[in-house]
């Protein structure tokens, strides 16, 4: 395979979506550098999730501070135990069911209740996207983006935020003051947080499982690729995905749109993309042997004719070599002979011409 070439995080974006042809620039890659591309992709991911999030919140907030307005009549927290009382005495527990903002359910019962009713309330929350409980000594609450209960002690929170005592007016001086802002970028960065953990170990997780399909599809189309160069494949190949899920999450948030399947769509668009980019790697690769095997007929036809000059200069030069040395030899003969009547001429030279003088 090529030699690793720098990419800048946009340029891969850009080849991870639209370049399917060049992700064997994109397999040699260090690991390394796969996985901090997967980072940044998460932290743009998390930060425009926590925004709109937080956003909601905001909503969420206001209509809260005006149902304990009018709807509550007391509050009073110390010793980290939660007391609230409805104005509505006869009232058991409140519940508040939105599904225009939240799609949720908040329950708030801050009576002594067994196990047996906490669950009760757990599950008639589940067929929201989000829910809240609000307990005696804990809150509970579920959303869309993690779909798993967490629960979070008031002992945890009065501990964290140093809170001792709180009733009715303190909360919504909180909630309808300056100091809301205060709140908004606290929940902004703890989401920011929570959710980098989660999809962050989510996604590794994910490109592992689907680099071990590449490794398989790699098998079966007999290409050699090294188990990293797979993983690094499976990574990029969940970009698409990933922007996907982004845009689906951000529109679900703010109007509550849901697709059934998208999970599988999800998953179905990294797998076509594995084996798709695998498979065009492998064509890519039998296009250079071929144009390799080429240039090697080309050398060696090449060769053959260069071989064939100069053995063709050689015997030229034997021939010319032999043509002066045939030249040469009939010199030598011609000079012989013209020496040798020379020499003869000397020891019998013509009698002279008797003169007589008339």
């Amino acid at each position: 395979m090529e030699q690793e070439n720098k990419i800048s995080f946009w340029k891969k974006i850009k080849i991870s979506i639209f370049g399917l042809e060049e992700y064997q620039k994109l397999a040699v890659q260090k690991v390394g550098s796969s996985i901090g591309y997967l980072a940044k992709l998460m932290l743009i991911f998390v930060f425009l999730i926590s925004l709109v999030i937080t956003w909601n919140f905001g909503k969420v907030v206001n209509q809260v501070s005006s149902y304990i307005e009018n709807e509550i009549a007391e509050i009073h927290f110390a010793e980290d135990t939660l007391m609230i009382k409805s104005k509505d005495e006869n009232a058991g527990a409140i519940i508040v069911e939105d599904t225009e903002l939240l799609n949720g359910k908040i329950i708030i019962d801050t009576g002594d209740l067994n196990e047996e009713q906490v669950t009760k309330y757990e599950e008639a929350v589940k067929g929201y996207s989000n829910g809240v409980i609000i307990l005696k000594d804990k809150m509970i609450f579920k959303t869309g983006i993690t779909a798993m209960s967490t629960t979070i002690p008031y002992q945890d929170i009065s501990q964290r935020y140093h809170i001792v005592k709180l009733d009715k007016q303190d909360i919504m001086n909180m909630i309808s003051g300056t100091m809301i802002w205060t709140v908004y970028i606290a929940f902004f960065i703890t989401m920011a947080i929570y959710l980098f953990i989660i999809y962050f170990s989510t996604v590794l997780v994910d490109a592992l499982l689907y680099s071990v399909l590449g490794y398989i599809t790699g098998i079966f189309s007999r290409l050699r690729l090294k188990y990293s160069a797979t993983y690094n494949i499976a990574v990029h190949s969940l970009t698409l995905p990933i922007i996907l899920n982004l845009v689906y999450m951000i529109v679900n948030q703010l109007t509550g749109y849901t697709i059934q399947y998208f999970d599988i769509m999800y998953m179905a668009i990294t797998c076509i993309y594995i084996i798709t980019s695998i498979l065009m790697i492998k064509s890519d690769m039998i296009k250079q042997q071929m144009e390799l095997s080429k240039i090697i007929s080309e050398q060696e036809k090449i060769k053959q004719e260069l071989a064939r000059q100069e053995q063709e200069k050689k015997e030229e030069e034997e021939r010319e070599k032999v043509r002066k040395e045939d030249e040469k030899k009939r010199q030598e003969e011609k000079k012989e002979k013209e020496e040798k009547r020379k020499a003869r001429d000397e020891n019998h030279p013509q009698p002279e011409a008797n003169i007589r003088e008339g």
